[in-house]
């Protein structure tokens, strides 16, 4: 009796050891950099085949001139056979894509389609001609949260969509109109990944920090938001994104940066990790002190960040 009472005892001690000390409960970070497809870039089956990176999101789907109808930039069709012809290339390789709409510029969908059942049919047809059902709203506009919020829902309900809303922030975290979003879409019932733009906000110290600084202040406000939820549950539903190399507002990421904050991502088992952009992956114009769409403005080596990013996450 003694040894059998022993013997349970040394289990439960070992169970109690095993549950406290932290380990094997990470879930993992997933890693997809945007490419924007609406101008000149590399084919994304040549960026696979050169980067090893087989994941991304396409950035940005717009409301054309006819209104209510998706496009790539507003301008191009989205049925366009250059991109088509490369996402089937990709997806042969085992590869797959997210679309993102939205911007920094542009006439949204959000904006234009009159309801939240116009809103979802432009969505569907993004989905079903790209053929992904993963989709990114990248929302750095005042939208109708309503609208937008039941269009998700119903798109969630009817096929369900992964959704990944992601947000522009600064020192102190989402925005106002972000977080006024972030309560409709959650109020709806959306299942979602909440990705912070970790980029092209002011800040007066350290950049690497400021950016750290700023992920655990969005892990406050989704706490905020969804109250159930501790620091690990929050992190399980956000993603950081950064902009590598010189942002819009002056600060510089560099690859050092990058990997502070990307470790600091990983370390806190955020759900996803992206970066501002492919296209920007290179040394070309490493000096320059205006940002370019084409280059990151350090140097660096080819898709050096995109390695970077894929060896933490």
């Amino acid at each position: 009796m003694r040894r059998r009472l022993a013997a349970a005892l040394l289990a439960v001690l070992l169970l109690v050891a095993a549950c406290s000390s932290g380990t094997s409960t990470k879930q993992g970070t997933s890693f997809a950099p945007y490419v924007d497809v609406t101008g000149t870039h590399t084919a994304l089956n040549e960026i696979a085949n050169t980067s090893g990176q087989k994941d991304f999101v396409l950035a940005f789907v717009l409301a054309s001139e006819s209104g209510c109808t998706p496009a790539w930039g507003g301008t191009k069709s989205l049925a366009d056979s250059t991109i088509t012809q490369e996402v089937n290339a990709l997806k042969a390789m085992g590869g797959s894509v997210t679309v993102a709409t939205g911007g920094a510029n542009g006439t949204y969908l959000e904006n234009t389609c009159t309801s939240a059942t116009a809103l979802t049919t432009a969505y569907e047809s993004v989905l079903d001609t790209i053929g992904t059902n993963s989709l990114d709203l990248d929302i750095e506009q005042d939208v109708p949260t309503a609208t937008v919020a039941q269009a998700l829902k119903t798109l969630q309900d009817q096929r369900g969509t992964k959704i990944m809303l992601t947000l522009p922030v600064d020192s102190t975290g989402f925005t106002d109109s972000g977080l006024t979003l972030l309560r409709a879409v959650k109020a709806a019932g959306v299942d979602m990944t909440v990705n912070a733009m970790l980029m092209n906000f002011e800040e007066t110290g350290d950049w690497a920090s400021s950016l750290v600084s700023t992920m655990d202040a969005v892990t406050t406000q989704v706490r905020s938001v969804w109250t159930d939820l501790d620091d690990n549950g929050a992190h399980r539903m956000l993603g950081a994104t950064l902009m590598i190399g010189r942002n819009d507002t002056g600060q510089v990421t560099t690859t050092d940066i990058a990997r502070t904050v990307a470790q600091a991502a990983v370390d806190r088992d955020l759900a996803y990790l992206g970066l501002w952009s492919v296209n920007r992956d290179n040394g070309d114009c490493a000096g320059t002190t205006t940002t370019s769409g084409t280059c990151s403005g350090v140097s660096q080596s080819a898709y050096e960040f995109t390695h970077l990013f894929q060896q933490l996450a």
